[in-house]
C-alpha cells in the first residue's frame, strides 16, 4: 500500500521539475491539489483515504476488462469573458464534447496509433457526456452558459464565485482566457482539475483555457486536439499523471498507480516515442505517450487503460465521489435525455467591445445571443440613427454627445428575452468643454457617475476612497489584495478635455502615485494610456513599476497603505505630442501581480512654459547646439548689451540641474557655455534675459 506521506511527497517534487519546464504548457491539477491540501486538513484526509482505497483494488481487477453500461456524465460549460476571442462558439464546444466522447468510448480515428505493445491494454472507459437540457432551476437550456466577467483573464477559483451549478448533477466546466497559476516562463497552465477526494459545493469542476477548447475556432493552431479537456476530465474522474510517482519497481508506489500503465519519469512533450525514462519498472516497457493523462501533443495521445478504468470505475461507483454525477436522479434533474426547444438568451455588445465614439462616428454591434436560435431581432437605440433595427448586427451613428441606452428583443417560437444596457455608448465632443490646464483631485464623490470610468472586476479594481489621499478630501485606489487574480488588468478612465490650448507650451502629464509590492520580486505594473479618437484605439505613454517610480522604495508589506505625503511619488510624463488634440482621453490600467494596492492622486495636465513668455526679436540671440546630442553641447547667447539675469536648465519635472563654470559676461558680445555629462532625457534651457524668459528644449539621447 501506499504510503499517502509519500504521495504528497510525490507531488512536491512534480511541481518542482515542472518549474524547471519553463518553456512547456502545463496542467495545474498538482499544483492545484498540493495548495489545496495544505489549506484544508479536511481535504488533505479525503486525499488520503482516496488513494488509500483505490490500492485495495487488487491488480487483477485492474487489469479485466469490464464491458459494461455506459455512464452518462451531464456537463455545463460556463463560458467566462469580456466579449473577447474567449468566448467561444457553440459549435466549438459541441467539438469538444465529441473529442471527449471519441476518446472515452475509444472511438477516436487515431487509435490505429497504438504501438502494438500497449493495443491489449486499451480500455473503452464506458463514459459519455451530454451538455445539459436543464440548468439547476428546471429551466430549458443547451447546457452553455455565458458571463462577462474581467476575471476570465486571470482565471481561476474566483470564476467559480460568478456561476456553478450542482456539482451532485453537473460537470461544471469553466472557459477562461488566461489562467492566473504560474507555469513558468514563456508557459500557460491549460487547465485544472479538482479530484474527487477534493470535491466540494463551491470548487468542484475544471476550469480551461478558451483556445485550448476542441479542435475548431480559436483552438485550431495549436497541436493539442481537444485532448486537454480529456486529461483534465480524467483527474476529475480520478486518474493521476503517470510521472506523478515517479520511476520504481513496485507500481503501487510509482507511476500513476496503475500497474499497466508504465511509470514515466518526467512529463512526455512531443511525441518522443523511443523514451524510456524509467528501466527499474516491472515488466521494463517504453514510455506511454499514447496515455491521456501524459503531457505527449494531442497528435500521439490516444488511449486510457484498463487498469485506469478500474479506477474510474471505482470513483463512479462511490457516493463520495463520482456517483451521483451518474445517477438517474441527476439524469433527469439535467434533462440529458430531451431535446426541449428553448428561449433564446439576448446578448450583445459591439463588435470590436469598444463602447465610446466622436460625434457622427457610428458603432456596430454584434450579436451573441445563445441558449437557442433566435429569428427575430428588436433593437432600440437611444440617441442613435436610425434609432430602431431588425437586423441582427446593425450598424448605427451617433451625431450628438452624450451616454446612450441599447435595448434588444429577441425571439423564436419558445418565447423571447430582452436585455437593456443603460448608458452603453458614451459619445464624446470633437472638441472637449474641458479646457486645459486641467486638475482632478477626485474631491467630487460623484466622479465615477459620469466623468470618470472604472471598469472593475467583481469586487477588485478601482475605486474613490477617502481614507487615503495625497491631499484634499478622497483619491483613488486600485484595490488589489492577496484574492486578486494575477495579472488582471483594472482600468480607470478619464474624462476627455482639450489639450491644442495650451499647444506650444509644452504639456505635461503629471500625478502622483504610492505603492508598495505584497511580496519579493513581483510587483503591480500601472501603465499610462492616452487616446485622441474618443477611445476607438489607446496608445501607452509609459508603464511604471516598483522599480521604476510606482513605490519610493523597495520594501515589502502586505496590505501597505500609505500614511503620509512622502510615500507618494510624482510621475510627469511628456504629452507635446498630442499638443493639438481637442479631446484627449487618459487610461490608467492597473495589473494585479503581488497582492497590494495602486493608489493615485492628483492628476493634472499642465503647461511647463508660462502662459505669457517675452521674446526678444533676435531669434540668434540664444543658441544650443547640437540638438539632439549625447549628453554634450554649446550654449551661445549673443546677448550684447542686454543683461543676463539668469540661466537654468530643468529636466521634465521641473528639477533643476547643476551647471558648472556658468561663464556667462554681461557687457560681452557673445558668451559661450560647454556642457556635457547630461542623463539622456528631455531638458529645458531656461534663459532670463532682460528680466524677459526664453526657453528651448532640447533632446539627450541614450
Amino acid at each position: 500500500m501506499i504510503k499517502n506521506r509519500n504521495i504528497i511527497l510525490a507531488l512536491l517534487i512534480i511541481l518542482s521539475a515542472l518549474n524547471l519546464m519553463a518553456q512547456h504548457n502545463t496542467c495545474g491539477t498538482d499544483k492545484y491539489t498540493s495548495d489545496i491540501i495544505k489549506s484544508d486538513p479536511e481535504i488533505q484526509k479525503r486525499y488520503n483515504e482516496y488513494n488509500e482505497n483505490i490500492q485495495k483494488i487488487s491488480d487483477n481487477e485492474k487489469k479485466q476488462f469490464k464491458k459494461g453500461t455506459t455512464r452518462t456524465i451531464p456537463v455545463v460549460f460556463h463560458v467566462i469573458h469580456t466579449y473577447g476571442s474567449e468566448n467561444i462558439t457553440k459549435a466549438q464546444i459541441e467539438d469538444q464534447l465529441r473529442i471527449l466522447n471519441e476518446a472515452y468510448q475509444r472511438q477516436n480515428a487515431d487509435t490505429v496509433n497504438t504501438r502494438s505493445i500497449f493495443k491489449g491494454l486499451a480500455a473503452d472507459m464506458d463514459i459519455e457526456f451530454k451538455l445539459a437540457r436543464k440548468d439547476q432551476n428546471g429551466n430549458c437550456t443547451e447546457g452553455i452558459t455565458r458571463t462577462f466577467s474581467y476575471l476570465t483573464d486571470g482565471g481561476d477559483d474566483a470564476v467559480k464565485n460568478i456561476i456553478r451549478w450542482d456539482y451532485r448533477k453537473y460537470l461544471n466546466i469553466w472557459v477562461v482566457k488566461n489562467i492566473a497559476m504560474d507555469a513558468g516562463s514563456g508557459g500557460r497552465v491549460l487547465g485544472y482539475a479538482t479530484l474527487p477526494s477534493s470535491t466540494n459545493s463551491t470548487k468542484d469542476g475544471i476550469v480551461i483555457l478558451s483556445d485550448f477548447v476542441g479542435s475548431i475556432g480559436t483552438a485550431t493552431s495549436n497541436n493539442y486536439k481537444g485532448r486537454t479537456l480529456v486529461h483534465e476530465v480524467g483527474h476529475w474522474l480520478g486518474l493521476y499523471h503517470p510521472f506523478q510517482g515517479g520511476c520504481g519497481g513496485n507500481c503501487n508506489n510509482s507511476g500513476d498507480y496503475v500497474c499497466d500503465t508504465p511509470p514515466v519519469k518526467e512529463p512526455s512533450y512531443g511525441c518522443p516515442n523511443t523514451n524510456n525514462t524509467c528501466s527499474n519498472d516491472f515488466p521494463d516497457q517504453l514510455d506511454m505517450i499514447e496515455n491521456f493523462m501524459d503531457y505527449a501533443t494531442g497528435s500521439c495521445q490516444n488511449m486510457f487503460t484498463k487498469g485506469q478504468k478500474a479506477v474510474v470505475d471505482y470513483s463512479l461507483g462511490n457516493a463520495n465521489y463520482r456517483a451521483q454525477n451518474i445517477s438517474t436522479a441527476a439524469h433527469n434533474a439535467t434533462g440529458i435525455f430531451t431535446n426541449p426547444s428553448c428561449t433564446p438568451i439576448a446578448d450583445f455588445n459591439t463588435s470590436n467591445n469598444i463602447i465610446t465614439v466622436c460625434e457622427k462616428g457610428s458603432v456596430t454591434f454584434k450579436d451573441y445571443t445563445y441558449n437557442a436560435t433566435a429569428t427575430t431581432y428588436s433593437w432600440t437605440f437611444e440617441g442613435g440613427t436610425p434609432s430602431t433595427s431588425s437586423s441582427s448586427n446593425p450598424t448605427i451613428t451617433y451625431n450628438t454627445a452624450g451616454t446612450y441606452k441599447v435595448t434588444l428583443t429577441v425571439s423564436n417560437a419558445t418565447g423571447q428575452n430582452t436585455k437593456i444596457v443603460d448608458k452603453m455608448i458614451t459619445v464624446i465632443a470633437a472638441e472637449s468643454q474641458l479646457k486645459s490646464p486641467y486638475t482632478e483631485g477626485f474631491e467630487n464623490s460623484q466622479i465615477l457617475n459620469g466623468f470618470w470610468k472604472a471598469w472593475e472586476a467583481g469586487d477588485y479594481g478601482w475605486r474613490r476612497i477617502t481614507t487615503t489621499k495625497y491631499e484634499g478630501v478622497a483619491g483613488m485606489q486600485a484595490y488589489i489584495d492577496a484574492g486578486s487574480a494575477s495579472n488582471t488588468l483594472y482600468s480607470l478612465v478619464s474624462d476627455n478635455f482639450d489639450l491644442s490650448t495650451i499647444k506650444g507650451r509644452s504639456p505635461l502629464l503629471k500625478f502622483r502615485v504610492a505603492y508598495r509590492p505584497a511580496v519579493a520580486n513581483s510587483t503591480e505594473v500601472l501603465t499610462i494610456y492616452v487616446s485622441t479618437n474618443c477611445g476607438q484605439t489607446w496608445l501607452p505613454l509609459k508603464a511604471i513599476s516598483n522599480a521604476n517610480g510606482l513605490g519610493v522604495d523597495k520594501v515589502i508589506e502586505n496590505g501597505w497603505q500609505p500614511t503620509m505625503q512622502s510615500h507618494w511619488n510624482e510621475i510627469s510624463l511628456d504629452i507635446t505630442k498630442y499638443e493639438s488634440t481637442k479631446n484627449l482621453i487618459l487610461k490608467f490600467e492597473a495589473r494585479s501581480r503581488s497582492g497590494n494596492s495602486i493608489y493615485l492622486d492628483n492628476v493634472k495636465i499642465e503647461a511647463l512654459l508660462p502662459a505669457k513668455v517675452s521674446e526678444i526679436e533676435n531669434e540668434n540671440l540664444f543658441q544650443v547646439y547640437p540638438n539632439p546630442n549625447n549628453g554634450k553641447f554649446n550654449i551661445v547667447i549673443n546677448h550684447g548689451k542686454f543683461k543676463i539675469n539668469d540661466l537654468k536648465i530643468t529636466d521634465i519635472s521641473g528639477k533643476v540641474i547643476t551647471i558648472k563654470d556658468s561663464n556667462y559676461q554681461n557687457g560681452a558680445n557673445e558668451s559661450k557655455i560647454e556642457l556635457d555629462n547630461i542623463p539622456a532625457g528631455m531638458y529645458f534651457i531656461n534663459l532670463n534675459i532682460e528680466n524677459k524668459i526664453i526657453t528651448k528644449k532640447i533632446t539627450v539621447l541614450p
